[in-house]
């Protein structure tokens, strides 16, 4: 990769990072004029690359995977895949419906490298908004039609376990079907060389975006 060397000096000074030259990033720029934010025309592959499988690990469903390629390895939330129908139900469906799209070539900031994305996915709060009352109203539905109330009580008279796990299933698949939403979020994604690595700066936006609205 060609490097302008005579700009490397400068480029610390602009990244504000001591002792970073652009030989040790890799970095070619342009400058418009002396005063021009620095604009990346190559920008180091790792950088592009922790982005992309950063995003095809949320794709996959592999939030910690994802977790691991940002700075602070933070935990998001999602030690594993749900157990229960309702929660492998929202589960997939939001997975499923996770696409992102690379809208920008990668560019200079005054702390690392920034890249735009676009990403369009289920809108959690859209399915789970109602979902207590669609479960509810099944349930009083269910003991009206009862023939006994054993079919929808136990013994200590509280709901059946496996009637309210049906009862719920049935209100997700419902509230799926229709009130699901999906929502699209432009987002820049800024990382951070540290440690021999690019890390991804996990700010609020983009655990927003890769989460449908709940992290």
């Amino acid at each position: 990769m060609k490097l302008i060397k005579i700009f490397a000096g400068f480029l610390s000074a602009v990244f504000g990072v001591a002792g970073v030259a652009a030989a040790a990033l890799g970095v070619h720029v342009s400058f418009k004029s002396i005063n021009a934010t620095p604009v990346l025309l190559e920008a180091p592959e790792a950088a592009e690359m922790q982005i992309q499988h950063m995003l095809d690990k949320v794709s996959a469903g592999d939030f910690n995977g994802a977790g691991a390629m940002m700075q602070g390895t933070p935990n998001l939330g999602v030690d594993h895949a749900p157990s229960s129908e309702v929660g492998v139900l929202l589960w997939d469906a939001f997975v499923d419906s996770f696409t992102y799209e690379i809208t920008s070539e990668c560019y200079a900031t005054d702390s690392g490298i920034a890249q735009n994305i676009r990403i369009t996915c289920l809108e959690i709060g859209s399915v789970t908004a109602n979902l207590r009352e669609r479960s509810q109203h099944k349930l009083e539905q269910r003991v009206a039609e009862a023939e006994d109330t054993s079919e929808v009580y136990d013994e200590e008279n509280n709901y059946r376990e496996d009637v309210v796990m049906e009862v719920l299933l049935e209100a997700a698949q419902d509230a799926l079907n229709e009130d699901a939403k999906t929502v699209t979020y432009e987002v820049t994604v800024n990382l951070i060389h540290s440690d021999g690595q690019w890390w991804i700066i996990p700010e609020d936006a983009l655990l927003k975006a890769i989460s449908g609205g709940i992290l």
